[in-house]
């Protein structure tokens, strides 16, 4: 029998509270584990009285829960940093197992949290926490160990993605597109967190850890967000053959761990262009696998909850049988960071739009510029914007260094005829 303590009531507890309630007799029956939600907490008695109302235990006080004896496993999913920290080092410093959704507090304090599990024997499972139903941290942690993931490239922001499969198919600008989201109820009021990529960044970091056996420290990785897509760099990546995706990147370079976070022209022909709206997917290459595309919803309620309450059962088939041991994450630690890669030592082909007054020698300027820093131009084209006395120049280089990238770009913008900050987008290698 696995006990179960849930703290939070929302979106996915309420979603595993009902999953739990429709399987539990099934689970029992075919797959020989026994799951029993022992109580359920959130912060106050409205949110708990509809439960307790069913007969289930409830508590508003989550340090008395976790202090109790009735659970086996704390399921975490309340979300946010401070006082989830607090409640899982708690239940691991009392025995108890953890299940969480929260990507946010792994990438921030999972070098506190995995540690101690191990030294403990304990499990932390966190299947929910990056790409919501898609089982992609078991693959990675049992399913490829028969390959080394050399590279991996992932959608895994829905609102990003939804924003721009909407402005690819219907050339809407992005703050349109936005409002109808959170009409939608796909971006929340306040949606930097999404579209300026730090929730991909969490999630990133957290699948490039898995893919190099090293810490990687979000706070350190390169983001960029999506906020400053137009609806004529789109428009642009069509005729070129590519659409544009905010992609979650990880590379193995020697020793190093190149891990960022930015929006990148994805080729027409590469299976992650064909993901769109509030999908997710995480495409790898590894040496003996090959490439591999895991892909389907990023969120939701039942989709997220599912993947909580597959942890659960998991745990109930290792602590019944009594001989599996915890998947091995003490690595997760300080003193095992990674050394990342600068983005200054990145190199790609970049999609550069300038905004220039409409004067003559302009271009002539900008080609020098790049040519000083050593950048090779792949391709320039000039598009007229309706704005009388300007116009857009984009051009495409060939694959260069982002340091000397940058440094041309800041050239460029310092001239006078700009009129505007220079878009700069990496496509993907």
């Amino acid at each position: 029998m696995l006990r179960i303590g849930l703290i939070g009531t929302g979106t996915v507890g309420g979603g595993v509270i009902q999953i739990l309630e429709q399987k539990i007799a099934e689970y029992k029956e075919k797959l020989g584990v026994e799951l029993e939600l022992s109580c359920i907490c959130a912060k106050s008695e409205e949110e708990v009285a509809p439960y307790k109302a069913k007969g289930y235990k409830v508590s508003t006080n989550a340090d008395e829960m976790i202090a109790g004896n009735d659970i086996d496993v704390l399921v975490e999913l309340a979300g946010g940093y401070n006082m989830p920290r607090k409640w899982i080092l708690a239940a691991l410093e009392s025995g108890k197992h953890v299940v969480t959704a929260n990507k946010a507090l792994l990438a921030k304090y999972g070098h506190e949290i995995f540690p101690l599990a191990a030294s403990k024997g304990l499990h932390v499972l966190f299947e929910a926490a990056v790409g919501g139903g898609i089982p992609i941290i078991r693959s990675l942690q049992e399913g490829l160990l028969g390959s080394t993931v050399e590279s991996l490239s992932c959608i895994i922001n829905g609102t990003c993605n939804y924003i721009l499969s909407r402005m690819a198919e219907e050339g809407l600008d992005f703050d349109v597109v936005l409002k109808d989201a959170q009409r939608l109820g796909f971006a929340e009021a306040d949606p930097t967190f999404d579209i300026e990529g730090i929730d991909s960044a969490h999630k990133t970091a957290l699948l490039a850890s898995l893919c190099s056996g090293h810490r990687v420290d979000f706070e350190k990785i390169y983001v960029s967000g999506i906020s400053k897509i137009t609806a004529q760099d789109i428009a642009i990546a069509k005729e070129l053959g590519c659409c544009v995706k905010l992609l979650g990147i990880y590379r193995r370079d020697g020793e190093r761990v190149d891990a960022r976070v930015h929006p990148c022209f994805v080729p027409l022909d590469h299976q992650l262009a064909s993901v769109n709206r509030v999908l997710n997917a995480v495409y790898l290459q590894c040496d003996n696998l090959g490439e591999t595309l895991q892909t389907g919803a990023g969120a939701g309620r039942l989709p997220t909850a599912s993947a909580v309450v597959a942890d659960l059962v998991s745990l109930a088939r290792s602590t019944d049988v009594g001989s599996r041991k915890a998947l091995p994450m003490g690595w997760f630690n300080v003193e095992n960071s990674a050394t990342l890669v600068p983005i200054s030592e990145t190199s790609a082909r970049y999609y550069l739009r300038f905004a220039s007054r409409d004067a003559c020698g302009v271009l002539a300027k900008i080609t020098k510029i790049l040519a000083d820093n050593n950048i090779s131009i792949e391709t320039i084209i000039q598009k007229d914007v309706n704005d009388p006395g300007k116009v857009s120049i984009v051009v495409i280089t060939e694959k260069t260094l982002d340091s000397k990238l940058t440094q041309a770009v800041d050239a460029v913008n310092a001239l006078p005829e700009i009129v505007e900050k220079s878009q700069v987008i990496r496509f993907l290698a």
